[in-house]
């Protein structure tokens, strides 16, 4: 199996992006999140930087995965030899080893930011590149360079990447992560045509040779701005190096430094206590004595109008990326996390766990396996179900869906495994699986599908 390193960020191989059939004819885009073709259902993106198209070697390639009313609709990928996309399928590329997902155009259609860090540019090696590709009635088409402000002041531009309105001022903004001690935000104002706002940045505290290793943004204390949580590793005194989190909250010029949260290597935002601010959940949270990964915890942080107000633990937590969004529909969100390291049926078979939101705060997890009665498939030994789960609408009937990753399936091909939300939670009705050949991928090179999603 691929080292788990690696598999922090992966999911899917190559295929071309064709148009979709035209839908209903003018018809408005929806304006949601992660709704690239504008349809009323939210799609989604798996990353998967290990891809290899073509005869390449780990060029990479990211997966789309449409919604509909039933569940997934049609499904494709990106590649850098896709029609439409800048930049030629390299070996060890790693395109799409960071996504980011938001209508960067202001046109109703979310569009698809995808950081491929290891590109070499020009004599570059490693500079790294970030495109966005663009939403459309007909779905995700074209895309457009985002051009590096400071490629002499570090490597691997485009290692993270987040979209938020970081400056209040009504449009949406892009981070973007690289090595070195230097965090960008370029401002909005985007056009198919490559025009942007100004670009701003400000210092982090985080290593130059590791920089931005995570992005992530929400509203935690509702002034109206994106607030954005930039992770990394950081030594504490002499001790070992840390996964730090630090929380920058969004103002009319550069995010500014507010606290430190929680160590830990997963970030993931959503008003869980639906108060009206953004919470914070740290999962993988790490010991701060000698930097061992405390596995099974994880770690919110409330938000309220002045900032953190309080922190809870959440004891059964799992070792996979976190996820938010209700799911039965009662109007408080629920918490989805990856246990890719869960052994019950046999060696890493892999699960998720689920903490349905109430009045009264989380509850206890309930665990799906591939064992999980109705869930398709079986558990195997080096599955990894649950590298990464995502919560998002894919039906369109007001409750979150579940897509869960198992990214060492079949030896490493992968797989994602869809569930549907309803009134009573979880429900293995019209459940389906989705290997690589589903959206045209090869598995040469062990695409890893299942490491990465996002919508």
């Amino acid at each position: 199996m691929r080292k788990r390193t690696l598999l922090l960020a992966t999911t899917l191989t190559t295929g071309l992006l064709t148009a979709l059939p035209a839908t209903t004819a003018a018809a408005a885009p929806s304006h949601l999140v992660g709704d690239f073709n504008g349809d009323g259902y939210q799609d989604a993106a798996a990353g998967t930087p290990q891809a290899s198209p073509g005869n390449t070697s780990w060029a990479g390639a990211v997966g789309i995965a449409y919604g509909s009313s039933t569940g997934i609709g049609r499904t494709t990928s990106i590649t850098q030899n896709t029609s439409g996309i800048p930049g030629t399928a390299e070996d060890n590329d790693f395109f799409g080893d960071a996504l980011a997902v938001g209508d960067l155009n202001n046109d109703g259609y979310s569009d698809l930011a995808i950081g491929t860090p290891y590109e070499q540019v020009g004599d570059d090696v490693d500079g790294g590149t970030v495109v966005i590709v663009w939403g459309s009635s007909s779905g995700l088409s074209g895309a457009t360079t985002l051009k590096d402000p400071a490629a002499t002041g570090h490597d691997r531009w485009g290692q993270s990447l987040a979209i938020g309105d970081f400056t209040g001022d009504g449009k949406a903004d892009l981070a973007v992560g690289a090595t070195g001690t230097t965090q960008w935000i370029v401002k909005g104002g985007f056009t198919k045509a490559g025009a942007t706002g100004s670009k701003v940045s400000f210092t982090t505290s985080f290593t130059a040779t590791g920089g931005a290793l995570r992005l992530t943004a929400g509203k935690i204390n509702g002034d109206g701005k994106t607030d954005l949580i930039v992770g990394g590793h950081k030594k504490l005194s002499s001790e070992k190096y840390l996964d730090r989190n630090f929380l920058y909250y969004g103002t009319s010029s550069a995010p500014t430094q507010k606290l430190e949260l929680p160590y830990g290597w997963q970030t993931a935002t959503g008003d869980l206590n639906k108060d009206g601010f953004g919470d914070i959940v740290v999962g993988q949270t790490e010991n701060t004595t000698d930097g061992d990964w405390s596995f099974g915890t994880g770690v919110i942080s409330y938000g309220s109008a002045t900032g953190i107000a309080s922190k809870a633990d959440i004891p059964d937590f799992g070792t996979g990326r976190p996820s938010i969004g209700d799911i039965n529909g009662d109007g408080y969100p629920d918490l989805a996390v990856g246990n890719p390291e869960d052994s019950s049926v046999t060696t890493v078979n892999g699960a998720v766990l689920v903490h349905y939101g109430s009045a009264t705060g989380l509850g206890s997890p309930v665990t799906y396996t591939q064992d999980t009665p109705g869930v398709p498939g079986s558990a195997e030994r080096n599955d990894f179900f649950g590298t990464a789960v995502l919560l998002t609408d894919v039906t369109g009937d007001g409750k979150a869906d579940l897509l869960a990753g198992a990214d060492g399936e079949n030896d490493g091909d992968g797989l994602i495994t869809f569930l549907k939300g309803s009134a009573s939670g979880i429900t293995t009705s019209g459940a389906a699986n989705y290997g690589p050949s589903a959206f045209g991928i090869s598995t040469a090179g062990d695409p890893t599908l299942g490491g990465t999603l996002t919508g």
